[in-house]
């Protein structure tokens, strides 16, 4: 049975259970991952995104940059940067945030998007 719901790993001793739909993205920070949810503040989760994202990927997650996985169900945009060859994503209010796509993950995003080609 697959669950519905993720245990964020707040320390060895504290675990708190989330719904994924509510996770807009993840970020590697060192060698932990910020879970970002709507609200100011995120959640730190003490394991690192290469053990985290894989645990988000059934839910709609896809990696986007070695830092970076996103919830697809809350990308507003993507867009080339001003450079041209790069592109990013906006996330939808109130996260807001811009994060960039790494080029080697752009078509799988797309693809994982619904667009089929290049």
């Amino acid at each position: 049975m697959r669950p519905h719901r993720i245990l964020v790993h707040l320390s060895r001793s504290e675990h708190r259970v989330l719904d994924p739909a509510d996770v807009y993205s993840l970020r590697a920070q060192g060698g932990e991952t910020e879970v970002r949810l709507r609200s100011r503040e995120p959640l730190i989760d003490v394991r690192p995104i290469g053990e985290v994202a894989p645990l988000f990927e059934p839910f709609g997650f896809v990696r986007i940059h070695r830092e970076h996985a996103v919830n697809l169900a809350h990308v507003r945009l993507l867009r080339q940067q001003a450079d041209g060859r790069d592109w990013e994503i906006r996330l939808e209010p109130p996260v807001n945030s811009v994060l960039p796509i790494a080029r080697d993950s752009l078509a799988e995003l797309r693809s994982a998007l619904g667009e089929s080609g290049g």
